[in-house]
């Protein structure tokens, strides 16, 4: 019971006995057992979706330093102690891009007496985790981005990854500033999109074929230096799933250092429990190839921005984001425009159970930016408030997502 005089300290050990017990109660049941277990599932995943609407939040301080500011003078001086042979250099400008998830970002322009104006883009580490992913290391971004400026797929031009974080506090790399701007400012809408221009719609899905027609080389320097390397051993869509819901997700949960939820161990088992049985070999997939990361310059794509998603795996994967996000095909339209410029074959059981995955993604940032709000005084807290706001809504999604799947197995 939730009264005035409840101490959240008291309220947070309650839910927690609470949690545990119903996760063994979960570990327990079986999703196609009887109809009675499987509504027992439903209803605790309603039990947590309500805790996160009525969760409230209490901010506390890890002890944590804050990043450096990075200032014009300061990235000067570091331009100046790395580039010495440089008569003249100088920062002309400098801008701080506010909304960064993982990364802070700063655009600028360095001019010097040989070389004149070069327009550049820092991507530095924050003081604050809020994902995971292997690619959230900056280094394995960085030699992904190489990669794919090296196959041909438009990403802005990577110039040095700086390890030494006693500059300005954590690691950045610099690249080239591509051309173009988004068409949507910061996070993408979960609403829904509006409808875009036709040669935007075509460029997205000319880039998303040709992301998917890439064949990185295993034994290629930059492909060992990135985190697609750990996908590459896997060579069907069926054992890059396998992967994904047996290690790969609970490493993300780990990492984290988020409790496990009666939705996520009901969700991985059944991830696990139902991988699709299909022998395609994956493809390079983005994961959040959306207008929030993709520059456009008069309606054609200039670059695709954040690849700390990205690995190998199901074209399922892109397609229901993106499809989402250009709505302007029906999803079944999607699939055949799709199968007819590559020549891949998606079922409708593998988009669903792609979007169970997606939505466990979802749930698993929004567990990590409540964690990150409780624990660090540093965390930015427009990702926490988002976190409160949508997790009701992924976690409904759970269960309707798992029972459409299901209704589609095996046809």
């Amino acid at each position: 019971d939730i009264h005035a005089d409840l101490r959240m300290e008291a309220l947070d050990a309650q839910i927690d006995v609470l949690n545990d017990a119903l996760v063994a109660v979960v570990r327990s049941l079986d999703e196609g057992r009887s109809a009675e277990e499987k509504n027992l599932l439903e209803r605790l995943t309603h039990w947590e979706t309500s805790l996160h609407k009525r969760r409230i939040e209490q901010v506390a301080s890890s002890g944590k330093a804050a990043a450096q500011t990075i200032t014009r003078e300061g990235l000067e001086t570091y331009l100046k102690q790395r580039f010495p042979d440089r008569r003249g250099l100088k920062v002309t400008q400098f801008l701080t891009l506010e909304g960064g998830v993982s990364k802070k970002t700063i655009l600028f322009e360095m001019q010097d007496d040989v070389n004149g104006t070069q327009s550049l883009v820092m991507r530095a580490e924050q003081p604050v985790n809020l994902l995971y992913f292997d690619g959230s290391n900056l280094a394995l971004e960085y030699y992904m981005i190489a990669l794919m400026h090296k196959l041909g797929m438009p990403v802005p031009k990577p110039l040095w990854l700086e390890e030494d974080a006693s500059h300005f506090g954590g690691r950045f790399v610099v690249t080239e500033k591509a051309q173009g701007k988004n068409f949507l400012p910061g996070l993408a809408s979960l609403g829904g999109a509006q409808q875009r221009p036709q040669e935007v719609v075509d460029s997205m899905m000319s880039v998303l074929y040709q992301m998917h027609g890439l064949k990185p080389d295993p034994a290629d320097p930059l492909v060992q230096k990135s985190h697609l390397a750990e996908w590459m051993p896997h060579k069907t869509i069926r054992d890059a799933y396998r992967y994904n819901a047996e290690v790969y997700i609970p490493k993300l949960i780990r990492r984290a250092g988020i409790k496990p939820t009666p939705q996520l161990v009901r969700a991985l088992r059944w991830l696990e429990n139902n991988v699709p049985d299909c022998d395609d070999p994956p493809v390079v997939v983005h994961i959040d190839y959306a207008f929030n990361n993709i520059l456009f310059e008069n309606n054609r794509i200039t670059a695709v921005l954040d690849w700390e998603t990205s690995r190998m795996g199901d074209p399922c994967d892109d397609i229901l984001w993106t499809q989402q996000n250009l709505a302007a095909y029906s999803m079944p339209e999607s699939l055949k425009v799709y199968e007819k410029a590559t020549g891949r074959h998606v079922t409708e059981y593998r988009m669903a159970y792609a979007f169970v995955a997606k939505c466990i993604l979802n749930v698993i940032a929004g567990l990590t930016a409540i964690e990150a709000i409780d624990a660090d005084e540093h965390a930015p807290l427009h990702m926490g408030v988002m976190a409160f706001k949508y997790l009701p809504l992924f976690g409904s999604d759970i269960g309707e997502l798992i029972a459409k799947a299901d209704s589609l197995k095996g046809r």
